[in-house]
């Protein structure tokens, strides 16, 4: 399992649902959430490794480390707040995103168990980020263009000062 990132044109993919009679979920589980630790990440939604099906890792702010198979966002709160947030297909690159600060949710666990739940604060914004994902939707596409010009300048310097000789877009 690799890693992809922008622009890769399967990160602007919408998955299929994910069927658990044609993939294995507690491998792919275990090979998702060791590539999002590994990377240092706190989610990893099934189109950053090419993976047509809607699945994401997460690690939420109590410690736990889940799959989540097949979600819905049934209801968002009308308060939202402005977060800073990164994306490991998109290195380097921190951009405030507006999102909703709790919403209700129901996904599929491992074992194919419907799981309803609400979320709020930083695991309502990383579940929304994932979510976001499998709609081939990118945190890039969440702000203005100005925004995101801004950011991707700052990132420029950045890399050049810290990574001499990196090719940079």
């Amino acid at each position: 399992m690799k890693l992809l990132f922008y622009p890769n044109d399967f990160l602007m993919k919408s998955v299929k649902p994910f069927k658990f009679d044609e993939h294995d979920p507690l491998q792919l589980e275990i090979e998702m959430l060791t590539l999002m630790e590994k990377s240092k990440g706190v989610g990893l939604a099934a189109n950053q490794v090419g993976l047509d099906a809607s699945v994401f890792s997460i690690l939420k702010s109590n410690g736990d480390k889940i799959a989540v198979f097949n979600p819905v966002i049934r209801a968002a709160s009308k308060e939202t707040n402005l977060g800073i947030e990164g994306c490991l297909s998109f290195p380097a690159l921190m951009l405030n995103v507006s999102r909703a600060n709790s919403i209700a949710v129901s996904y599929q666990n491992k074992e194919g168990n419907t799981v309803n739940e609400e979320l709020h604060g930083f695991d309502a914004r990383v579940f929304q980020h994932e979510f976001d994902h499998l709609q081939g939707i990118n945190f890039v596409d969440r702000v203005s263009k100005l925004k995101l010009d801004l950011a991707l300048k700052k990132r420029k310097k950045y890399i050049k000062k810290n990574f001499p000789g990196a090719k940079v877009k």
